[in-house]
């Protein structure tokens, strides 16, 4: 069992993609991703059809949100 966490800074694509890497192949290590806003993975290329009106809700444009990465499954 690996006792070190890894600290991830930023709940976007990257960081999301390294803790998803770290969980699958070290699923007993401790992660911590800090993220300052509200959602930790959405779809930025999706913003232009939500300002153009074409997405009616951002919620829409959330792919996971924390509670599913919080998941070891």
């Amino acid at each position: 069992m690996n006792k070190r966490k890894l600290l991830v800074i930023g709940g976007d694509a990257a960081g999301m993609s390294a803790a998803g890497k770290i969980r699958r192949e070290q699923p007993d290590r401790g992660i911590v991703v800090f993220e300052r806003e509200r959602h930790t993975s959405y779809a930025a290329c999706g913003i232009p059809y939500y300002i153009g009106g074409l997405v009616e809700s951002s919620d829409s444009l959330i792919a996971r949100g924390p509670e599913e990465f919080r998941k070891k499954t």
